[in-house]
C-alpha cells in the first residue's frame, strides 16, 4: 500500500536506479520488491522546511489559531501501519500525529488519536473509525458499472483478467529496462553495514545507500531517459503490448459486437505508438535541444522556482529486499507574494518486515458495512457514522454528489426524449 502511496518517488526511483555501481544495488532491491507483494509495513510522512514562515511570507501580519494548527497538523504528518496480502488485498490505519484541530472542529474525541483504518478487498474499499459503528463501503465493480452507464455490463471477471495481464507486463518491462538503463548517478554512495530495527522487534543487517539529486541532474536524467525511450526498442514493444490489451478491454465493456482480430488491434496499436515516438523524437532533436540544463534552470528561476533537491537512503538486506526506505523532496520557490524563497518539504520513512508471511487479518462482512446505495435508499443509515466525525461528514458529502449525477443523468435523459 505504502508503495503505491508514493508512487511518484518509486517510479523515481526505478528510473535513477538503472545505472552501474552503488545503484544498481537499489535497483534490484526495488525489482525483487515488486514480486513480493506479501509484506507488512509502517512509516511516517510530513511536511518539512519553512512551513511556519509561509503565512508572513504570503503577507499575513498576525497567524489565526487556526492556521497555526494546521501547519502543526502537517509539520507532524501521519503515521500509517499495514499489511500487504497481495497487489488486491490490503489493510491499513492511518494515524494523524496532531489532531488538535480535528477535535477543536469536534470531529474527533475521545482517548485516543484521530485515525481511519482502510481494508482493500479484490476491489472493494472498507473506511471506518474506531468513533464509528460500521465501514463506509465503495465496490469499484459498481462504481465502474456506473461510469460506463446503465447499458453497459461489467464482467468483474474480465476485468481483473486483464489487470493481471497489465500489471505482469508492467514488471516484466520495468525488470528488463532497468537492468541495461545506462543513465550514471553523479552522487550514490555506499555508506555501509548497518543494523535496522525493524518494527516488528526484529533486527537485521543491511547496506546503506545514499542517493542525492538536484534540479540540474534531474533535468540530465529526464532528458537521458526520453532520448532512450524514444529509440529503445523494448519501450516501443511494452507501448504496444499495453494498448493491445488496453483495447480488448474497452471492446469487451464497450463494444462486445465488434470482434476486432488480435492482428487488427496490434497493427492499430502499432501505429499509433509508432507515430507518438516519432513526434515526441522530433521535439527532443528540435526544441529539446536549444536549451542547457543551466538555461533551463535560469529560466525556472525567473518564474519563482528556485531549485529542487531529493535525498533518498535504502537500506537492503543480503536478499536484495529493501527494508527501509527514507525520502526527503525539498523545493526552493517564490511567488510574486514573497519578499524571500522559501523551502518547503516532504519526507517519508517506511519500514517493511515480514516479507511472504504478512500478519493475516479479516475483512469486514457484508452486515458490518452501508454502501452510497444504501445511504441514497435510507437516511438513518448515515446514522452508523458518529454524528460530527469526519467519515460523516465525507459520507454525506459523497451522497450528495452521487444524486446530483443522478439527476443530471434524470435530465439528460428527458433532454433526449
Amino acid at each position: 500500500m505504502w508503495k503505491k502511496g508514493s508512487a511518484l518517488l518509486l517510479a523515481l526511483m526505478l528510473l535513477l536506479t538503472g545505472c552501474a555501481g552503488e545503484a544498481s544495488l537499489v535497483r534490484d532491491a526495488m525489482v525483487a520488491s515488486l514480486e513480493k507483494h506479501n509484506y507488512d509495513f509502517e512509516g511516517t510522512i510530513k511536511l518539512t522546511g519553512d512551513i511556519d514562515k509561509l503565512p508572513a511570507a504570503l503577507g499575513k501580519q498576525q497567524q489565526d489559531k487556526e492556521s497555526a494548527a494546521i501547519l502543526a497538523a502537517v509539520q507532524a504528518g501521519v503515521t500509517v501501519k499495514g499489511t500487504v496480502l497481495d497487489t488486491k488485498n490490503m489493510k491499513f490505519n492511518v494515524e494523524v500525529n496532531d489532531d488538535k484541530l480535528l477535535r477543536e472542529k469536534q470531529f474527533w474525541t475521545g482517548d485516543k488519536k484521530a485515525a481511519l483504518e482502510v481494508v482493500i478487498n479484490d476491489g472493494k474499499l472498507f473506511a471506518k473509525t474506531p468513533l464509528d459503528q460500521k465501514y463506509l463501503l465503495f465496490d469499484t465493480n459498481v462504481i465502474n458499472a456506473a461510469a460506463l452507464g446503465e447499458n453497459v455490463k461489467v464482467d468483474a471477471a474480465k476485468i481483473k483478467e486483464y489487470q493481471d495481464k497489465m500489471n505482469k507486463l508492467a514488471i516484466d518491462f520495468m525488470k528488463k529496462y532497468f537492468a541495461t538503463y545506462g543513465y550514471k548517478l553523479s552522487n550514490a554512495k555506499n555508506l555501509g553495514t548497518e543494523t535496522v530495527q525493524l518494527p516488528n522487534g526484529e533486527k537485521v543487517k543491511a547496506t546503506h545507500v545514499a542517493v542525492n539529486l538536484d534540479a540540474k541532474e534531474l533535468i540530465n536524467m529526464f532528458f537521458y531517459t526520453a532520448n532512450d525511450a524514444v529509440t529503445n526498442q523494448e519501450v516501443k514493444k511494452f507501448a504496444i503490448e499495453m494498448m493491445v490489451l488496453s483495447n480488448s478491454l474497452n471492446e469487451e465493456l464497450l463494444n462486445p459486437e465488434k470482434k476486432t482480430s488480435e492482428a487488427e488491434k496490434r497493427a492499430v496499436a502499432e501505429a499509433m505508438v509508432t507515430a507518438g515516438l516519432a513526434k515526441a523524437k522530433q521535439w527532443l532533436d528540435t526544441e529539446g535541444k536549444k536549451q542547457t540544463p543551466e538555461q533551463l534552470l535560469e529560466k525556472a528561476k525567473q518564474n519563482g522556482f528556485h531549485g529542487v533537491t531529493l535525498n533518498m537512503d535504502f537500506y537492503i538486506t543480503e536478499e536484495k529486499l529493501p527494508v527501509r526506505q527514507k525520502s526527503t523532496l525539498n523545493v526552493t520557490f517564490q511567488v510574486p507574494e514573497m519578499k524571500q524563497p522559501l523551502t518547503i518539504g516532504l519526507e517519508s520513512d517506511q519500514y517493511s518486515y515480514n516479507f511472504n508471511k504478512a500478519t493475516k487479518y479479516d475483512v469486514p462482512s457484508k452486515d458490518a458495512a452501508v454502501t452510497l446505495d444504501q445511504l441514497k435508499q435510507d437516511k438513518k443509515a448515515l446514522d452508523a457514522f458518529r454524528e460530527k466525525g469526519f467519515l460523516r461528514v465525507f459520507a454525506e458529502k459523497a451522497l450528495e454528489e452521487h444524486q446530483a449525477l443522478e439527476q443530471f443523468k434524470a435530465m439528460e435523459q428527458e433532454t433526449k426524449k
